[in-house]
């Protein structure tokens, strides 16, 4: 047809269309990367090159079904993560552990060229010559995979002829379900109707990450071959399936700095967003200091678990030791301690001690889903106390606490998990909300307050990115209006209530956005004040008898 317009007009006349200006779009105060969680675990399936995303409808498939702690205490990681996303998270993000001993091997299918029969083996080297196909499986089964072969019948003017084009499919080895399924031609260069390559690695790489194939110099499938055409008494594709073919090897779980550190940095590079950390129960000093390192890297809230079977004493040295409240960040690291014994919430243990540090995640990313018309959740409440309780089976604390076990615990930081009665009955709650900043008084104390500025500095860094590179006068523009809608909206969500500073004049916010003087012209300071509201953790009661 013919256009009444041009894109761009030179010096003839006419009429120039620009393309759609949009004006529309308002910030937004986060994603919902507040409904999900970053953790380092070891894992018996899941990719080990970068993390990857986990969530109720995939976690057995994805991190394997699950070994008891009897095995490894590393195992209880996956319980953690197996809860968590069936209590409240929406996805975890995984960095699985591994040393420098694990090795991904080769799945080979080769076929005899007369007869067409085909054998299977693995291979730790990628073969040149001789075989059929080549698998490479990047989700690291420690239980191994199937592969499974056919190739459609191939009739030329009514005459069967080999064919070049096969079905490969890679299979769970406990139920044979499909995990992965393709379709291509063995010949470099072929094409399918659309004129796009239909050449099996190309398909395949267009199709995932997960897997990559390398095609043999078989060329075709011949007649004969078992994996050819129908079965002529069923009329059932003719499959070749291999056994179970275990194509990679975990090596050592005695796990080094290196590999710490080397999971930490992947988990802060990853495109995927995550708002909480989980320690996955770990009692490895070196993961934990890493995991921290994390915490202060992405302004990540991190909850940890001091171990359960701990008493009192030992679980205070335990926090003391990791000296986590040194950390300019401390009120980001939170700390948990349920002495209590209950069945296992995955069903894979026996009885014994679980941490609830990825459940307290867990509450707290069903609790940021329920946002308000400004888009603020209620993370002015902690997740602690009668409203959040620890609703596993079998539940037995196995500690009594006296009242200065409770003191001493307050002042280590660490929040007992216990039964605590209440209106209506007693339940197993997160009985405290404190940080691991060693303050007495300050707001950084209290966990809510950890959630909220980490989200409100999300909210500024965010947008900030967004506009970096604009005019100067354009920025401060926008920045402002930014925090004027943002701080506002905090204050109507009761996040943030007035001030009693003489610098804030009684308002519950301010903030100042100005070009820097020393270098106006490419560099903007934003600085803003907040007064978040507080928690009632400590309750004084009177009561006065009067005539």
């Amino acid at each position: 047809m013919a256009a009444s317009f041009t894109r761009q007009l030179g010096a003839e006349s006419g009429v120039q269309l620009n393309p759609l200006r949009d004006n529309s779009e308002l910030p937004m105060v986060g994603d919902n990367s507040d409904q999900c969680f970053g953790i380092a675990m070891r894992a018996t399936r899941g990719r080990i090159d970068k993390p990857f995303k986990v969530h109720k409808g995939n976690a057995l498939r994805s991190l394997g079904f699950g070994e008891q702690v009897r095995v490894t205490a590393l195992n209880e990681a996956w319980v953690h993560v197996v809860e968590a996303v069936n209590s409240g998270t929406h996805e975890a993000v995984v960095q699985r552990l591994v040393s420098d001993a694990a090795v991904i091997k080769y799945a080979v299918a080769k076929i005899e060229p007369t007869t067409g029969v085909v054998t299977f083996e693995t291979a730790t080297t990628e073969p040149t010559t001789g075989f059929l196909l080549s698998v490479k499986h990047l989700g690291c089964f420690n239980d191994g995979i199937h592969i499974a072969v056919h190739s459609d019948e191939n009739k030329i003017g009514g005459v069967t002829q080999p064919n070049s084009k096969v079905t490969l499919r890679i299979l769970d080895p406990r139920d044979k379900v499909p995990l992965y399924e393709f379709s291509g031609s063995l010949t470099m260069g072929s094409k399918d109707d659309s004129g796009n390559s239909n050449y099996l690695p190309d398909v395949v790489a267009a199709l995932t990450d997960m897997v990559e194939v390398l095609v043999g110099d078989a060329g075709s499938i011949p007649v004969a071959s078992p994996m050819y055409g129908y079965n002529a008494s069923t009329g059932k594709e003719n499959w070749e399936e291999s056994p179970v073919m275990v194509v990679f090897s975990e090596g050592s779980t005695a796990y080094t700095t290196t590999d710490y550190r080397r999971a930490r940095e992947k988990l802060q590079y990853t495109p995927h967003n995550y708002a909480y950390i989980a320690s996955g129960g770990t009692r490895a000093v070196g993961l934990i200091a890493q995991l921290a390192q994390l915490a202060f890297d992405t302004n990540r809230q991190f909850k940890l678990d001091v171990p359960g079977e701990y008493g009192v004493d030992a679980a205070i040295a335990f926090v003391e030791q990791l000296n986590l409240g040194a950390s300019p960040t401390a009120h980001l690291m939170h700390y948990f301690w349920a002495p209590i014994k209950t069945d296992d919430p995955s069903g894979v243990n026996p009885k014994g001690y679980f941490g609830t540090s990825a459940l307290n995640i867990a509450m707290c990313n069903a609790r940021n889903a329920q946002t308000n018309a400004r888009g603020f959740a209620p993370k002015n409440y902690p997740v602690a106390g009668r409203e959040f309780p620890v609703r596993r089976t079998r539940a037995t604390q196995m500690v009594e606490l006296r009242d200065q076990d409770l003191n001493s615990l307050a002042k280590a930081k660490i929040n007992p998990v216990v039964y605590e009665n209440f209106t209506g009955g007693g339940r197993y709650v997160f009985r405290d909300s404190l940080t691991a900043a060693l303050t007495e008084t300050s707001l950084k104390k209290l966990i809510s307050v950890a959630d909220m500025s980490s989200s409100i500095d999300d909210a500024v860094t965010r947008f900030s990115k967004d506009i970096a590179q604009a005019p100067m006068k354009i920025a401060v523009k926008r920045t402002s209006d930014f925090l004027t809608s943002l701080f506002e909206g905090a204050e109507a969500s009761n996040w943030l209530v007035p001030s009693q500073d003489k610098e804030m004049g009684g308002k519950a916010w301010k903030f100042d956005v100005r070009p820097n003087a020393a270098r106006p012209a490419d560099r903007l300071d934003v600085n803003y004040w907040l007064r978040y509201d507080g928690v009632a953790r400590q309750i004084f009661v009177t009561q006065t008898l009067v005539i």
